[in-house]
């Protein structure tokens, strides 16, 4: 059940469980384009721009620590073990945003308040990435028989994402993902194209080998924002996988 008393879970980890809370409901960050400028001099439509990515996004946290001291010892004590905590992250959600998470590039610690001994309030400042991503508990699924497999769905990215695609089976196979092609050789189990971390591997008892030599192209495909179209050819593929890492 959704309250108005906000929590924040740092790699999964909630605030509460260092007696923290945040002050006021922290405002919602939206990305910002970043561009090349180029003048254009004796032009009546004025300078010229490219786009060329999103810039990182700066969220600040302000939160209050107040705990009896004969269960937790001093803030100062508790302080350290915070800071570990924090500047560890990796990972950032908020309990009003259960579907979304944030990755964590860059964690700036404030000076810390502590006017008395259990009482505690600091300033975090987090450098995220420029979108967030929606939690997939599980991926797109689909069982595939020696046919060829045709598939459409839905990305409910803002952008396009960066999917990871995995396939099942053995031999050879290719794969069109909006048209266009990328071809397996010699599966073995299966094979894994992740795009978000632009790597090809198969996965062994949890380990990821490197399968990049199996793979024909160096390239790695995006999911489009809404609607998506793809085709899995190979007689040796039983399964495929589509976790869509959907930008938000």
């Amino acid at each position: 059940m959704l309250t108005d008393r906000i929590e924040v879970l740092i790699d999964r980890v909630s605030c509460f469980a260092y007696k923290l809370c945040i002050d006021g409901r922290p405002s919602i960050p939206s990305p910002k384009r970043k561009y090349n400028t180029f003048e254009v001099y004796d032009s009546v439509n004025g300078d010229e721009y490219e786009f060329i990515g999103f810039e990182n996004v700066e969220y600040g946290i302000q939160f209050n620590y107040l705990e009896d001291v004969t269960d937790n010892g001093t803030f100062k004590n508790q302080f350290r073990r915070i800071k570990r905590w924090l500047l560890n992250a990796a990972r950032l959600e908020f309990s009003d945003e259960q579907d979304v998470f944030y990755i964590v590039k860059k964690v700036e610690i404030g000076d810390a308040e502590n006017d008395i001994v259990e009482y505690g309030s600091f300033e975090v400042k987090f450098t995220l990435a420029p979108f967030g991503r929606l939690i997939e508990n599980a991926p797109l699924s689909y069982d595939k028989t020696a046919a060829d497999l045709e598939i459409y769905f839905d990305n409910p990215s803002i952008i396009e994402s960066p999917p990871v695609i995995v396939l099942y089976g053995s031999g050879d196979a290719t794969i069109y993902l909006n048209s266009v092609p990328i071809k397996f050789t010699g599966i073995d189990g299966n094979i894994t194209m992740d795009s978000d971390l632009q790597l090809t591997y198969k996965t062994d008892d949890g380990l990821h080998i490197n399968q990049s030599d199996k793979q024909s192209s160096n390239g790695y495909l995006n999911l489009l924002s809404g609607d998506n179209h793809l085709i899995v050819k190979g007689p040796g593929i039983t399964k495929v996988e589509v976790w869509r890492n959907s930008l938000v």
